[in-house]
């Protein structure tokens, strides 16, 4: 895993072992390429075949968290999920019907950090952002069920 030497040196650095479970962990997360739970990232690491205790899972994502390493996202309804910061900055999409994570492009989101610095003097290293609503999906499938029940009301 010739990917996991930045990380192997992040925990030298701050005096933690590389172990083979944080290695496993790292690299279910981040071949995954999307948005995962710590129980999915543990189904992903038993699939491998290798018996590594759900609580090992939730320490370490807890620690490269910690680290900067990756990202953790409170969705709705108190789900939490992960996903290895591969990028400086982008923006999240949580639909609140069918949970799906999408990214966004993230091209405004330079903007908005240079003018939210500007502003407050602040020194922004990293801006993410997380909007809730409904995908198109999901939202045209409400505006058929409001569509719908309209016309079941209207009069004759």
């Amino acid at each position: 895993m010739p990917h996991c030497h930045p990380i192997r040196q992040a925990l030298h650095q701050r005096g933690l072992r590389v172990t083979p479970q944080r290695l496993l962990i790292l690299e279910a997360l981040r071949s995954a390429g999307r948005h995962m739970t710590a129980e999915e990232v543990h189904a992903a690491v038993q699939a491998r075949a290798f018996i590594v205790d759900l609580s090992t899972v939730y320490r370490t994502l807890r620690l490269f968290a910690r680290l900067g390493l990756l990202d953790r996202y409170v969705l709705g309804e108190g789900r939490i999920v992960y996903e290895w910061r591969d990028q400086p900055g982008h923006a999240h999409f949580f639909c609140r019907s069918c949970r799906e994570v999408l990214h966004l492009e993230a091209d405004l989101l330079g903007d908005l950090a240079r003018e939210l610095q500007a502003r407050s003097g602040l020194a922004i290293e990293q801006l993410t952002l997380m909007l809730v609503g409904l995908c198109p999906r999901c939202r045209a499938s409400a505006e058929g069920e409001m569509d719908l029940s309209s016309s079941q009301t209207a009069a004759p």
